[in-house]
């Protein structure tokens, strides 16, 4: 039910969700700003935001708060940080080229 409410987010288009809120949150993290993003997911560099939240559904339970898109350690990484019905709020790693669980930030 609520990965059915960060699909209506998605709803208002890929674009506007990846670009909303690109910060740096490590020291060796290089966020990409919304005219990079755009062109690598149309030549097939990092997977449509979609795709990603579709495999890991069943570990996104919550609503979808923040989204970057960085390069971390030689790596593509989408951040999503999704807050649950408790107020909690995590942060969770996938490689954003081969859709890899890299885990959660703490």
């Amino acid at each position: 039910m609520r990965i059915r409410s960060i699909f209506q987010v998605m709803g208002v288009g890929m674009t506007s969700l990846v670009f909303m809120g690109w910060l740096s949150s490590t020291a060796n993290a290089s966020p990409l700003d919304q005219d990079d993003v755009v062109p690598m997911v149309e030549q097939g560099k990092v997977l449509p935001l979609e795709q990603i939240l579709q495999t890991h559904r069943s570990r996104l339970k919550g609503r979808l708060i923040d989204l970057e898109l960085e390069h971390e350690h030689g790596r593509l990484v989408y951040e999503l940080e999704v807050i649950d019905d408790r107020g909690v709020v995590r942060e969770f790693l996938i490689d954003a080229k081969t859709n890899e669980w890299l885990g959660e930030e703490h």
